[in-house]
């Protein structure tokens, strides 16, 4: 039995695609573009904000400035604030499974790349005391496949490296994992199929949220 499971949030926990993308789209309004491929931009999803607009950028301007980068985030974070919730909902199976691993006295926390008042928003307005530990990316921390923010984690729930697994949706969430030497589980219903995560050396693939349950309690 693992200690602590620790979970991606967007594409792991919560259905969170649509609203993203319609962050990504009120932006690129603002700046007379067209809107993004949803497809393409669900690929980009997981790598961090910064990330996402960059790439994005990438594919309208040959070149751009820091101050281009700054604007796109403002008005993605604007709209998002106010339209977080619009559409997000926990996968099927997921409450459930959370609720299962409350009662098997199993610590529970989020980490995602998405900046920390948000996750911390989302995570309180949807799941309230079921998630003993939330983090987002803050302040002085790299964004994943960085460890350095899972590792704190760890020591926040006082467990040791080998009771705790990290569950995520992409190859970002398995590096992650593996950076931080902890066992990974990769989930299917996410942003990105069994092929990367596999390549991406997951040492467990589910594709219900009961599978979890069963990994972290009986391993």
């Amino acid at each position: 039995m693992f200690k602590a499971a620790i979970f991606d949030l967007d594409g792991t926990l919560m259905d969170s695609a649509e609203d993203l993308e319609a962050a990504c789209n009120y932006a690129l309004d603002k700046f007379n573009l067209h809107h993004v491929d949803s497809q393409k931009y669900k690929l980009l999803l997981g790598t961090g904000r910064r990330k996402v607009v960059e790439s994005i950028l990438d594919e309208y301007f040959e070149n751009y400035d820091e101050n281009t980068i700054e604007e796109f985030l403002f008005h993605y974070n604007t709209y998002y604030n106010k339209h977080m919730l619009d559409h997000t909902k926990p996968y099927e199976g997921i409450l459930d499974m959370l609720d299962y691993l409350n009662k098997k006295s199993i610590l529970t926390a989020i980490l995602s790349n998405k900046p920390d008042d948000f996750t911390k928003k989302i995570v309180s307005q949807t799941f309230g005391d079921k998630i003993q530990y939330v983090s987002g990316l803050k302040d002085g921390y790299q964004a994943k496949p960085d460890p350095a923010s899972l590792l704190d984690i760890i020591c926040e729930l006082k467990a040791e490296k080998n009771q705790c697994v990290y569950i995520g949706d992409t190859e970002i969430d398995i590096r992650t994992a593996k950076n931080a030497g902890i066992k990974s589980i990769g989930v299917l219903w996410g942003f990105r199929n069994s092929s990367v995560l596999q390549d991406e050396g997951a040492d467990y693939i589910v594709s219900t949220a009961d599978e979890i349950k069963k990994i972290v309690v009986h391993n």
